[in-house]
């Protein structure tokens, strides 16, 4: 394990990436909460009722996506990669065979490819419109060398 951890311990990642989109679902989920308000107010029955009372399930997918985009974290560890967003779940390092960066939904995300062939994109780091370049990179690079290291490699 790097010198660091015992100093330091782990690393670990924070989704810096709170922009435009996070935004527009915050205004989208509360939009969609002053909507169902009104509906309980002015006692709005029949159709009206029933499109806005569906409206919850888009209401909690839309605070769903708001977390994972905003509040997720990536803690490495000696056993593999502690993804904690909506829900933890964690990579072991021996089945990870490969680790690189890739664009999605106007951002650079880390994409852990699994031997089995699954691929999981990490929530920390990620680079946005923001251009935190030079540390992404680094962070990045962090990554692969601690799965390097934890390989044996």
């Amino acid at each position: 394990m790097p010198q660091s951890v015992a100093m330091y311990g782990p690393p670990t990642f924070v989704n810096r990436n709170r922009g435009l989109l996070t935004a527009v679902y915050g205004v989208l989920c509360a939009a969609i909460l002053a909507l169902l308000a009104a509906m309980a107010v002015f006692g709005l029955s029949g159709i009206t009722a029933m499109l806005l009372g569906g409206s919850q399930l888009l209401l909690l997918a839309c605070m769903l996506l708001q977390t994972y985009l905003a509040w997720g974290y990536v803690t490495l560890t000696p056993e593999g990669i502690v993804v904690r967003d909506v829900r933890v779940r964690t990579l072991p390092w021996r089945e990870i065979a490969m680790i690189r960066t890739k664009p999605f939904a106007a951002r650079t995300v880390v994409e852990v490819r699994m031997a089995d062939g699954r691929r999981r994109n990490l929530v920390a780091p990620s680079l946005g419109r923001a251009k935190h370049g030079r540390r992404f990179a680094e962070e990045v690079g962090l990554i692969q060398h601690w799965w390097a290291y934890c390989r044996g490699w």
